[in-house]
């Protein structure tokens, strides 16, 4: 017998349950307005989940969790189309993941996809009874009141976040120095996009991620004082106060101090004479998050990024010239490189030239420029004139 109704009105623990105690086995579909997931129950146990959502492919979550890279991602990708093998299979046969730990990032692949699904308020449902995939699965077998459980969990948790971070539009600034100590590599992925310019939607998007990855990695820093949320310039008023702080914020170690604007700015002057193009780029945006409207910081914004559009172009980083790989994609992929640089590099095949690779990067341009430039001062890539 089949079920159909709207989380609005049969909550998902609920649901779960229900199936659970009665051992059900076939395929409940909920979508919503952009997604739809299937959670695959055999004799009342979730068996695997899949999702229409790319920032759940197995690729992305694999990239995003530090296992392996864009070039990585992208060599696979083209085995597959070639050999139509399953990308884990792939992957493992690459020597990218061990098969342990494939099978343990499929397994929370699946319980994060779950969990998520928690977090949506409404969505259509329905159970399709005795249905099962076609094709082969990995096998799960996850206990629906333990996934319940986190899945509740989840949402207060959410709840936290929120209070730091009140929406996607948020703007993580840097206000001091991050945590080089940073290991975990999922974190470092979110913190090398925190330059002062991307909300926090944009963030998650040009790492393929959901929010709630974002705003969970960006929480310590937060709290550590190193971060500050911020309205986007463009809802930010003058008459606006700085925000106080929660009265019943957690007890921790003293924040370290907060510098002005002058001060950023100042530094984004140093890193740019010592042709840390990127640092330079970062304290001048946090400068100018803190005084938007400040016409001498403008002043100084306009000669800094010309300093550095200057730096580029006199590396031959033009709009005509076409960066080509001077190395092959597998020993780059042996390279520690950001998720920038990885993208970029994957779309170099000799027929994107600079300005093509403007239009196509989530970057603003002049980030692009950096990234390219980079590349080029490592020898990873090469210029080439039209």
């Amino acid at each position: 017998m089949g079920i159909t109704g709207n989380l609005r009105t049969m909550e998902l623990a609920e649901l779960f349950q229900w199936l659970s105690q009665a051992r059900k086995t076939g395929t409940l579909v909920v979508r919503n307005a952009a997604v739809e997931k299937r959670v695959i129950f055999q004799d009342g146990r979730i068996l695997t989940s899949a999702s229409t959502d790319p920032n759940e492919y197995l690729g992305n979550f694999l990239v995003n969790h530090g296992y392996l890279t864009e070039l990585e991602l992208t060599r696979a990708m083209q085995m597959q189309e070639s050999s139509r093998m399953l990308l884990g299979k792939i992957l493992v046969t690459l020597g990218v993941i061990s098969e342990e730990d494939l099978h343990r990032m499929l397994r929370l692949k699946c319980e994060e996809s779950l969990y998520e699904l928690f977090t949506w308020p409404e969505g259509e449902f329905r159970f399709l009874d005795g249905e099962l995939p076609a094709q082969a699965l990995v096998p799960l077998s996850l206990d629906v009141t333990a996934v319940v459980f986190e899945g509740m969990q989840r949402v207060d948790e959410w709840r936290r976040l929120r209070e730091l971070i009140p929406d996607a539009d948020a703007l993580p600034v840097l206000i001091a120095p991050l945590d080089e100590t940073v290991s975990d590599p999922a974190t470092r992925q979110v913190l090398a996009l925190v330059d002062d310019q991307r909300t926090v939607a944009e963030i998650a998007t040009a790492l393929h991620a959901a929010e709630f990855f974002v705003c969970r990695h960006l929480r310590p820093q937060i709290l550590a004082g190193r971060v500050k949320i911020i309205r986007p310039r463009r809802i930010v008023t003058k008459a606006a106060p700085p925000a106080a702080a929660p009265a019943a914020a957690p007890a921790a170690a003293p924040a370290p101090p907060v510098p002005d604007a002058d001060a950023l700015a100042g530094a984004a002057s140093r890193y740019l004479a010592a042709h840390d193009l990127e640092s330079s780029l970062r304290y001048l945006r946090a400068a100018r998050s803190l005084e938007p409207d400040s016409k001498k910081l403008e002043t100084l914004a306009q000669k800094i990024e010309e300093g550095v559009r200057s730096t580029v172009e006199a590396a031959g980083v033009v709009s005509g010239a076409i960066p080509i790989l001077a190395r092959s994609l597998e020993e780059l992929s042996r390279e520690r490189l950001s998720p920038q640089e990885g993208f970029l590099l994957t779309r170099l095949d000799g027929s994107y030239d600079v300005h093509s690779l403007l239009n196509i990067s989530a970057l603003p341009a002049l980030d692009t420029l950096v990234q390219i430039w980079k590349l080029l001062r490592a020898g990873h890539i090469k210029m080439q004139e039209l």
